[in-house]
């Protein structure tokens, strides 16, 4: 696929869900606040690429620092608010997009931009390995719901620790299928759930990923490029439950640990957002930077650096202001802000 269309499906994949959900208000706007931080983000971010790529790392070594395509893709469009702020020019800002592109399409052996409604991220081998030698356990009713409540939680706990950029540390994936066999199978991937880094009065959870697969009656199912997943109208999950495993850092968790884990989860959940609560603007915004340069924590590590954000996104807080320009944009403004961003 050449580069021109490669990025005009990037932009209605996006603009679609811009149309359909574009708010990012809790716990603050943050189109409102990423001028203070993003440029400085964006500058660091395209300088750890290529620092690690002068240390002889490749592009496949890069891309897997991330972890998941899913969080390369979140962070394109913040991105190209940085890059805006850092002066670059419409061909410059293409060729960074391109290349972020890239990487995602390393992570994921399936559609870039999901127009077939799957998000395929594990190739066939990876995808026979999680499930040969691991149980998969029939589902009942009070078992579905103790799942899907379990997932509800979950990502709670994960807009808890990034706020709207959740996406970040989660991954859904799927719908992939066994050889004759219709039922979907959805993946749900959680990381970063010890988020003591990010919020260091939290006490660990025991478990840092949290993996569940589901496998349904066949429900239609659609992931778009941010992972958000469309069922049938009409159709639920509970009801449609098949089979199940959910693992905590590669280990089979029975109902009993998932229900002790859900009380856990739900507990840091409650704790980080009353904190959240009590912030101002000003600590919001410093969190909000300090997930930004979180999601970029491997690189950093390869590179032997510490990965917080440098000490001006502190000073820029202390004298700035929230911007509610973009902030009062309608969808149509949002649209044309959009098209003209690469």
């Amino acid at each position: 696929m050449d580069s021109s269309r490669k990025l005009e499906l990037f932009k209605k994949a996006v603009s679609q869900l811009w149309a359909r959900d574009g708010e990012n208000t809790w716990p603050i706007e943050i189109n409102s606040i990423i001028h203070l931080f993003m440029d400085l983000f964006v500058k660091e971010l395209l300088e750890d690429m290529e620092l690690l790529s002068g240390k002889g790392e490749s592009s496949s070594q890069i891309a897997g620092r991330f972890k998941t395509s899913a969080r390369v893709i979140r962070l394109i469009m913040p991105c190209l608010f940085g890059m805006k702020s850092l002066a670059m020019g419409i061909d410059e800002r293409r060729q960074h997009v391109l290349k972020l592109l890239s990487l995602v399409e390393i992570l994921k052996p399936g559609d870039l931009f999901n127009r077939d409604g799957k998000n395929i991220v594990l190739r066939d081998q990876e995808f026979k390995d999680a499930f040969e030698g691991k149980p998969i356990s029939k589902a009942d009713k009070p078992a579905s719901f103790l799942i899907h409540r379990f997932c509800a939680i979950l990502w709670n706990l994960a807009e808890s620790i990034c706020f709207k950029t959740h996406g970040l540390i989660r991954e859904f994936h799927g719908p992939y299928f066994m050889p004759g066999d219709d039922r979907e199978i959805l993946i749900r991937d959680f990381y970063s759930l010890n988020p003591g880094e990010l919020w260091p009065q939290c006490p660990p959870s025991g478990y840092s990923r949290i993996r569940v697969i589901a496998v349904y009656k066949k429900m239609d199912m659609s992931i778009d490029i941010y992972n958000n997943v469309a069922i049938k109208e009409g159709l639920k999950y509970v009801d449609n439950l098949d089979s199940y495993r959910v693992e905590g850092d590669g280990k089979v968790l029975n109902l009993d640990e998932v229900k002790k884990l859900s009380k856990v989860f739900a507990s840091m959940m409650l704790d980080i957002t009353t904190r959240v609560e009590k912030m101002d603007w000003k600590r919001l915004t410093s969190q909000y930077a300090r997930i930004f340069w979180y999601a970029k924590k491997e690189l950093r590590d390869g590179l032997g650096k510490e990965w917080l954000p440098p000490a001006e996104v502190e000073q820029r807080i202390a004298r700035g202001a929230p911007d509610t320009r973009l902030q009062q944009l309608n969808p149509a403004g949002l649209q044309r802000l959009l098209r003209i961003s690469f």
